[in-house]
């Protein structure tokens, strides 16, 4: 397969929950993982495309994938398999074929407008078009010192954010293990964050540092203010596995001013697990474990005021959130169902019990494969009629997208 070739492997059905039209985008590979669960992350503006990775024998490619229709472009390949900030992490896939040299899915973001695929490759940042296959390089290495998290680009579009992280100490030099002697969390690490130019040529700025030991993987712009940045702010000694278990871990980043504050100073339990920006750039949201059992889901405004927050004793599994563009609700893929997408919708802060929806069914084997492969992390179109989603099954991951309008 060549860069520009097209072709068709999906397949269609209803949903055996809803009814809904579903289509899984792949069918061949073995991973095929989108973006994450962050707002405007993977679709193009218009709702057209979807972007996704998808690992074939010992390469890694780049897909557009036109969703009504499955048709897939190849938009950018490498010969290699796994990403280098996973392997650092202990996140990764242990099959022989891992060697550092590919990318993961959860670390790309699209320019919604323009159509730049923006990634990481080893240590670099690249942005590929979606419609024409070119290739610019935005930042040539960050360094053996530094692994990368989850790139996100502003609103203009003029730029991309990404933070950076200590690299595993067992691994630099040019060396890597699945087997370190050494968790990643268990050594000291220091978190900085860059900003890099997208539109043309130019250095990266550091934006923040954090003054002590601390990493992260994702951060992400607020659709309506290019000068605003949330990061997952990750201390010692569990990092993204728990925090210190007391400092908030969802902050707001003033770029210009060089200036930290917390969306939220208190919450119904100790540490956030997800969060993200509503599609209007008005707030966030987030959820995470409650101290006396179950989970809290709440929104917040930029003023530091939860608009809705609840404690749901019954809740008992894992799960992401990701807004809805056009329901004032958020799409979960676990929590209350192992199995399904629904949306849990806060448009009634009153309600003592959860309201919820049914999307879909997911139907992932969560865990069955290592890191977070397996994971659904649902993502809506701009236009709110398409939701995509991974799902693991037999030992292999493939991309399904739901038709909710």
């Amino acid at each position: 397969m060549e860069i520009g070739d097209k072709w068709n492997e999906s397949k269609c059905f209803s949903d055996p929950v809803t009814g809904r039209s579903m289509r899984q985008l792949s069918t061949e590979g073995l991973i095929n993982q989108t973006p994450t669960y962050h707002t405007n992350s993977g679709f193009t503006a218009d709702s057209r495309f979807l972007v996704f990775v998808s690992v074939r024998g010992r390469e890694t490619w780049i897909i557009r994938a036109e969703v009504e229709t499955g048709e897939l472009q190849l938009v950018w390949k490498t010969v290699g398999v796994e990403d280098r900030n996973y392997i650092h992490r202990g996140m990764s896939m242990t099959i022989p074929e891992v060697d550092g040299r590919g990318i993961c899915g959860n670390r790309v973001c699209v320019a919604p407008r323009s159509g730049q695929a923006v990634f990481t490759v080893e240590r670099k940042m690249l942005c590929a078009d979606i419609h024409t296959g070119a290739v610019r390089t935005l930042l040539d290495d960050c360094g053996d010192e530094w692994i990368f998290g989850a790139p996100c680009v502003s609103p203009d579009e003029h730029s991309v954010a990404i933070t950076l992280s200590s690299s595993h100490p067992e691994m630099r030099s040019g060396k890597w293990t699945l087997h370190p002697e050494k968790n990643y969390i268990d050594y000291m690490h220091h978190l900085q964050l860059i900003q890099i130019p997208l539109t043309e040529p130019g250095r990266h700025e550091i934006i923040y540092q954090h003054p002590v030991p601390a990493g992260s993987a994702h951060c992400a712009y607020c659709p309506a203010d290019p000068n605003l940045l949330y990061f997952d702010l990750d201390l010692p000694p569990r990092y993204w596995c728990g925090c210190d278990g007391k400092t908030p871990r969802i902050w707001l980043l003033n770029i210009k001013e060089k200036s930290i504050r917390p969306l939220l100073t208190s919450y119904p339990g100790p540490r956030q697990i997800h969060q993200a920006w509503l599609w209007d750039g008005t707030g966030m949201i987030y959820h995470g474990p409650a101290a006396a059992g179950g989970e809290y889901f709440g929104v917040a405004d930029l003023h530091g005021h939860k608009l809705y927050e609840r404690v749901f004793p019954q809740v008992n599994f894992y799960g992401h959130n990701s807004p809805d563009p056009v329901k004032p609700a958020m799409i979960i893929d676990g929590f209350f169902s192992k199995d399904l997408l629904q949306w849990l919708y806060y448009d009634d802060p009153e309600s003592e019990l959860p309201k919820l929806e049914p999307i879909c069914r997911h139907g992932t084997e969560w865990g069955s494969i290592p890191g977070q492969y397996s994971h659904p992390h649902p993502l809506a179109s701009p236009d709110g009629r398409w939701i995509s989603f991974t799902a693991a099954n037999k030992g292999r991951t493939d991309v399904l997208t739901v038709e909710t309008a």
